[in-house]
């Protein structure tokens, strides 16, 4: 079970932030991939899980792996300076999605779907990537920090067990990842999508890509100009 999902999940290091290539050709989950397009991606979606007002002027798409370095890096030391000004404030509107780039981090994927309420999703992504260095790096199979995680949260263990094997949930997220890879040319975490949230116009999503992890002044930068145009129009 365990190399069949290795199999999917190919991963490579890319500069200064992870990569992760994948061969879809016999993947069985990119059947809906011609139904979506790249515009309908970068809009809210009606599984997202969002952060902030629905209809703050700016739109940020994160994508990003539960057992990514530089993921966990961004969320413990930039996003919580980005949602105090932006997101909490009603500027901005956060969506994260996932996008696993090994067994663990598909996996966490999986459990985070045990979290129906919004702030206890998010807050359970949040622990695993505070948990970044506790992985046991000699055993990629070891799940135990997602069991920490979910018993510190209260969730029983047979709960744990059924969410990391749903065969439903998993085919979501490689599914999901699947249309991120041939709709959006993602091939690397973290990735940010920053735009006008009401601006019906297409644009190219290369235009409004951000890879890898940045710093808090380079996001300010990216939305108060967006925010600024936003507000005049």
């Amino acid at each position: 079970m365990i190399f069949r999902l290795l199999l999917l999940l190919i991963f490579t290091s890319v500069n200064s932030y992870a990569a992760v290539k994948q061969d879809l050709s016999n993947n069985q989950h990119t059947q809906k991939t011609d139904e979506i397009t790249p515009k309908e991606l970068l809009s809210p979606l009606p599984e997202d899980k969002l952060l902030g007002d629905p209809k703050a002027p700016i739109l940020m798409i994160e994508y990003a792996s539960l057992t990514c370095y530089h993921c966990s890096l961004f969320h413990k030391e930039v996003f919580p300076k980005i949602k105090k000004k932006y997101i909490d404030t009603g500027k901005m509107l956060y969506i994260f999605r996932h996008f696993p780039l090994d067994y663990r981090g598909l996996k966490a994927a999986m459990l985070s779907y045990c979290y129906e309420k919004q702030e206890d999703y998010f807050n359970f992504n949040k622990a695993v990537f505070n948990s970044i260095d506790s992985w046991n790096y000699s055993n990629l199979s070891d799940l135990t920090v997602l069991q920490r995680v979910a018993a510190l949260s209260n969730l029983k263990q047979d709960t744990f067990n059924q969410c990391i094997n749903d065969k439903k949930i998993m085919d979501k997220i490689v599914n999901d990842k699947s249309l991120a890879i041939n709709k959006l040319g993602i091939m690397a975490t973290p990735i940010f999508f920053i735009r006008p949230n009401n601006d019906k116009s297409h644009v190219g999503h290369n235009n409004i890509k951000h890879e890898g992890y940045k710093t808090f002044e380079y996001f300010t930068n990216v939305i108060d100009r967006l925010y600024e145009k936003a507000i005049v129009k």
